[in-house]
């Protein structure tokens, strides 16, 4: 895990793709927001072993999509990757680190708080909309619930 690292990178459909679709499921809702973003590959020496979107917002950088291949998760590697977002993102002046999930993703809810998010607010009807219905838990998806972490 100290190999970690985070590198800016092009999309590139085949190797990307599958991991972006494992944090939204919806390809053309992904496809829209890396127009506006920035593409980095969590790395473990060589290997790629997940994917972050991040997209400036005024003084704060909000994560779009983050993901790690299924065999990295519960081992530490999302605390590392989150650590290494925000330093980076810390260096490059952002006041604040924000992300969203939905409103049924426990498992996420609990994980962003343990890695030092604090509850931001509700984007309610967020997910009415979506070009996919997403369900977790076997809860439909409805709000986003947000979270920041100060980076000062």
């Amino acid at each position: 895990m100290d190999d970690l690292s985070l590198a800016w990178t092009s999309f590139d459909r085949e190797r990307h793709l599958p991991l972006l679709l494992e944090a939204d499921e919806a390809e053309e809702h992904i496809r829209g927001y890396l127009d506006r973003g920035q593409l980095f590959e969590i790395r473990d020496a060589d290997a790629v072993i997940g994917v972050a979107v991040l997209v400036d917002d005024g003084d704060a950088v909000e994560i779009w999509n983050i993901a790690l291949s299924e065999e990295r998760r519960g081992r530490g590697s999302g605390r590392r990757a989150i650590e290494l977002i925000a330093e980076r993102c810390r260096q490059e002046g952002a006041a604040r680190l924000t992300v969203g999930t939905s409103d049924c993703s426990l498992g996420t809810i609990a994980f962003y708080r343990k890695v030092g998010f604090r509850f931001a607010g509700v984007r309610k009807g967020y997910f009415d909309g979506y070009p996919v219905s997403v369900v977790e838990n076997g809860i439909r998806a409805r709000d986003m619930v947000m979270f920041d972490m100060e980076l000062g």
